[in-house]
């Protein structure tokens, strides 16, 4: 059986989000950091973003927020899940990057690790296993904005409110990051992601502006009706 498909607009269904930045490869570690610190277990960490964005650097913050060596932490493409352990916490680092079916996901023992109460599980590119992702999880998208610039978008799905507020507060006060209440009509019509820079509405960047007019040019969009000359004076 194929994984099912998945893209960024999936996570955007939520009622809030968090935005930070950070600038070097310590910042982005210790994001990971805090949200280890910070988020009670068990943890499901969905992570996305292209190569070089950061997955791997933010995972070593999450062992240090474990009290876990952070230096033992590489990325685990190779041998899909590696597994550190500390006196009273387990880490499940995943690489989906290769997996093809769901019978790879079942071979790691991939629902025996979300049934561990004492386990923060976290899977770099997620979007390849989608309709194995648990509902009560983190949605972390990254994207790489410069040389050392990196940008992190967060939705939290967890149902706890409590847990999600502490998490926010977390972020606001130790990585100067903000949260970002989701107005649920503020989807770009290209992509269907939700708007967040308010220079690019209604479009979430200018690539999609791009490919909107693209497909005007295309003949892809028509007008409904005829235009008329009161239509040209009005102009």
């Amino acid at each position: 059986m194929a994984l099912g498909r998945y893209t960024p607009s999936h996570m955007s269904r939520s009622e809030r989000f968090i935005r930070i930045e950070t600038h070097d490869e310590d910042g982005t570690e210790r994001l990971g950091e805090v949200i280890a610190e910070t988020c009670p277990r068990p943890v499901f960490l969905a992570l996305d973003g292209d190569l070089g964005s950061g997955k791997t650097r933010l995972a070593r913050g999450l062992a240090r927020g474990l009290g876990l060596d952070p230096n033992d932490i590489a990325s685990p493409t190779f041998v899909i899940h590696v597994e550190h352990r500390g006196n009273d916490v387990s880490f499940s680092h995943l690489d989906a990057y290769r997996l093809k079916t769901d019978e790879e996901l079942e071979g790691i023992g991939f629902q025996e690790l979300l049934a561990d109460p004492n386990r923060l599980v976290a899977v770099e590119w997620a979007s390849r296993i989608e309709s194995a992702l648990p509902s009560e999880r983190i949605d972390i998208r990254l994207d790489h904005r410069g040389e050392d610039l990196r940008g992190f978008t967060i939705f939290d799905r967890r149902q706890d409110e409590s847990a999600r507020r502490r998490l926010e507060a977390a972020i606001e006060a130790r990585c100067d990051g903000r949260t970002i209440p989701i107005a649920q009509d503020l989807h770009c019509p290209t992509c269907d992601r939700i708007v967040e820079d308010d220079a690019t509405r209604p479009f979430c960047s200018a690539k999609c502006r791009l490919a909107d007019l693209a497909q005007w040019f295309g003949g892809h969009y028509t007008i409904s009706r005829p235009i008329e000359l009161d239509d040209e004076l009005m102009d």
